[in-house]
């Protein structure tokens, strides 16, 4: 029977959209990424009963997705890089 689906996507790149909060609030991110990036293959598919359903599992966990920045952030959590020095460009 068909082969088996592949496990945590070895080296797909990097994910669809960062995470853009301080991190205090724990969750799984790899999850996270995923849901994310099955909304957007959804969304390019124009599947939008799929799309809706994956975001708002994703609001279930407590994220919120903001597709202009391409960022998702955890409900509770403080915005990035509060104070500090920004990381160097690249």
């Amino acid at each position: 029977g068909g082969g088996g689906g592949g496990g945590m996507g070895g080296g797909r790149g990097p994910p669809p959209y960062r995470r853009d909060d301080d991190g205090s609030v724990p969750v799984d991110e790899g999850r996270v990424n995923d849901l994310i990036a099955q909304r957007l293959q959804a969304k390019m598919s124009r599947d939008f009963n799929t799309a809706d359903q994956l975001r708002d599992q994703l609001r279930t966990m407590g994220v919120d997705v903001f597709d202009q920045e391409k960022v998702w952030r955890m409900r509770g959590a403080a915005p990035a890089g509060g104070g500090g020095y920004g990381g160097g460009g690249g």
